[in-house]
């Protein structure tokens, strides 16, 4: 059947102005974002307050929520678990940037390099971690290793893929006008590259956010994983909903500002930086 409208007929939704829209303007988006926050939460009450459901209440959370940032341990859990975040991210970013650019410029290092990458994004991560927790124990260390392993192949596959796309005539130009491998690399390779380095970087960030979950859960370490524990044994589901959200806002504000480094640097990639 043909998709095409017929003449003369009016279409059922006419195509509005762009800019006319409701989502084409900040207080709309707002304001469609505080809806639909406000339907969940509607529907969380709902759910927490009726008979025979263990999901606690949106007010009991809050509650929860509150003695949890009022104690010290909490906050000394949650730096033990960035720690791993902030150390198994870096590692990843410092490993698979230059790993990227030599992957897009060497095809030798991306066909040797490559399946092994691939290797890592197709297979769970979380089967490694029994050989992790064999090897370096519960500690610090083997919580860094899950976070690494979850991130550093999205980054430097995407950091690859930005270094290939960047137009060969710009390269060919820069080197006529005597510019040398490092300055072609600064000033035309990496600027081209920025939309999938920071697409890279982005999706390695969401992967580490769940590395670090998950190593917490399954190593058991000195984080949020242990009260994650601790209150599951004591049947305190309340505050696991609250140690819970903490994560999720987390992962909310450092995506965030993934974002806005991303768009800093498109600034660059376009020259008015």
């Amino acid at each position: 059947m043909s998709s095409q409208a017929v003449p003369g007929r009016r279409p059922l939704w006419p195509a509005r102005p762009a800019g006319t829209r409701l989502v084409d303007r900040a207080w709309g988006r707002a304001g469609l974002r505080c809806l639909t926050l406000a339907v969940l939460l509607g529907a969380w009450q709902v759910a927490g307050t009726a008979g025979g459901v263990g999901l606690p209440s949106p007010a009991r959370t809050a509650s929860a929520l509150a003695e949890l940032l009022a104690d010290p341990a909490f906050h000394r859990a949650l730096w033990a678990t960035n720690q791993a975040l902030v150390l198994g991210f870096g590692l990843a970013v410092a490993v698979a940037l230059p790993l990227g650019l030599l992957m897009g410029r060497l095809d030798l290092v991306n066909r040797t390099v490559r399946p092994y990458l691939s290797l890592l994004i197709a297979v769970p991560v979380i089967a490694f971690i029994p050989v992790i927790q064999a090897t370096l124990g519960l500690t610090l260390s083997a919580r860094v290793a899950v976070v690494f392993l979850f991130s550093v192949a999205y980054v430097a596959v995407n950091c690859a893929v930005g270094v290939r796309s960047t137009d060969p005539a710009l390269v060919e130009m820069a080197r006529s006008f005597g510019a040398g491998r490092l300055a072609t690399i600064r000033e035309v390779i990496l600027p081209a590259a920025v939309p999938g380095l920071m697409a890279g970087v982005r999706v390695g960030l969401g992967q580490a956010l769940i590395g670090m979950v998950v190593a917490e859960l399954a190593l058991v370490g000195a984080g949020v994983g242990s009260l994650i524990a601790e209150f599951q044994g004591r049947f305190q589901v309340a505050s696991v909903m609250a140690v819970t959200l903490v994560v999720v806002a987390e992962g909310v504000l450092l995506l965030s500002l993934a974002a806005w480094c991303e768009r800093r640097l498109s600034r660059w990639k376009g020259g008015t930086a």
